[in-house]
């Protein structure tokens, strides 16, 4: 019997392969259902709220391979982002989607025609170079390092650069290693953004209805390990219950498999809350990201998630998120969150006033540190003879990654 837990992306992946391979398996879940960070909350009004703002990309080939992308009824952002600060707006797109932009885009006044040549030139650099060899070759520096040393340090930094990518590591510093921005300006130059109509947790539903039911245990949460020697014999769930296991595959969070294992606290994580707001009126046309200029704003970025996908709310109503990251920026922890919130986004779109807020979901640990030379950090895949590690701990934090190694742990076991 091979035991996973973990019913997180990780997890459904490792278990839809050894399902492939006719193994005997059994999946372990401590909540009462699947999909672990990727989630979606149903309002008893409707609105459907994410765990945190998040976006699955078309050009993930894993997760094409492993998802029915029309099935999750794709609704797609525009390739680009609403710049935006006191003195007006500006629209930025994706050259490579958007062909009747890139002439005016040469004129646009955010930032320099050297910084748009200097960032196309170094984007189209990347997208000669395999996903391997990007994720493979940690730089040893950092995001914000490497675009400093292309000269992209001026406007273009504070306008997009920072705020877009904080939003994507958590990371308002930009001290991610410089291979993961590599590899993300890739995939957003490459794909396109896009929400499952019904929310994200559809990505690990729709994994998790392909599997026998029967081979999946939610409300089952494994508190600690038996071993034997080199070898983990059973896993203990919080009712006393003990389960014998052959292998065992751990697809949780870090700090989760580190305390099972007896490990230290490892690496420093993220937090995050999205703020969701409700209102009847469009504030703006296109479904974009609005991107705050400036590094000390406590929103990162926001969107009217309706613009793109009119089923996140019911009819008649808007629904609007705002990232804010943690440790807050500006040295705001004890103020207020949604009253500073809203009066940073009412600065650049006044009819938001008449907003409402909704709700606010906090994750603490929402993502592991990928500081440069974060590979080092990282936990080794097989730990003894018959466990092996899946998920962020083992590979860089992402959809297509946490797929990847479910996919990577499943064929390691069946190698043996």
């Amino acid at each position: 019997m091979i035991i996973i837990v973990g019913a997180g992306l990780a997890g459904l992946a490792c278990a839809t392969r050894l399902e492939e391979f006719g193994e005997d398996w059994l999946l372990l879940e401590a909540s009462n259902a699947p999909g672990g960070r990727v989630a979606t909350e149903v309002t008893p009004e409707g609105f459907l709220l994410d765990r945190g703002f998040q976006v699955l990309l078309d050009s993930y080939p894993i997760a094409r391979k492993l998802l029915n992308f029309e099935a999750l009824r794709p609704r797609y952002f525009e390739s680009g982002a609403l710049l935006a600060d006191d003195n007006g707006w500006e629209r930025f797109l994706n050259p490579l989607r958007r062909w009747d932009w890139s002439l005016s885009a040469l004129f646009g006044k955010t930032f320099s025609l050297s910084e748009k040549l200097t960032l196309g030139a170094y984007a189209a650099r990347q997208l000669l170079r395999s996903d391997g060899s990007l994720l493979e070759n940690p730089c040893g520096r950092s995001t914000l390092v490497e675009l400093q040393q292309l000269g992209l340090d001026g406007g273009i930094l504070e306008s997009f650069l920072r705020p877009f990518f904080a939003g994507v590591f958590l990371d308002n510093d930009l001290g991610t290693d410089a291979s993961i921005f590599r590899y993300d300006l890739k995939k957003f130059v490459l794909g396109r953004a896009l929400l499952p109509a019904g929310g994200m947790g559809e990505i690990a539903r729709q994994l998790a209805s392909r599997l026998p039911g029967q081979r999946i245990r939610y409300r089952s949460a494994v508190v600690s390990l038996r071993r034997s020697g080199e070898r983990v014999t059973h896993v203990i769930l919080e009712n006393g219950e003990e389960i014998a296991c052959d292998q065992l595959v751990l697809a949780t969070e870090e700090w989760a498999t580190r305390h099972l294992l007896g490990l230290d606290h490892g690496r420093n994580w993220s937090g995050v809350s999205t703020l969701y707001f409700e209102g009847e009126e469009a504030l703006y046309e296109g479904g974009l990201l609005v991107l705050p200029c400036g590094k000390s704003r406590l929103v990162r970025h926001f969107t009217d998630l309706t613009n793109t996908a009119p089923e996140y709310a019911p009819v008649g109503k808007r629904l609007l998120s705002a990232t804010v990251l943690h440790p807050l920026s500006g040295n705001r922890d004890g103020l207020d969150l949604v009253s500073h919130a809203k009066a940073e986004i009412t600065g650049l779109l006044p009819d938001f006033r008449s907003w409402r807020f909704l709700k606010e979901v906090r994750i603490s640990r929402a993502l592991p540190s990928q500081s440069q030379g974060y590979p080092r950090m990282l936990l080794s895949r097989r730990v003894l003879p018959n466990l092996v590690l899946a998920g962020d701990q083992v590979a860089p934090a992402s959809i297509e990654s946490a797929l990847v190694s479910g996919l990577a742990a499943a064929d390691d076991l069946c190698a043996r």
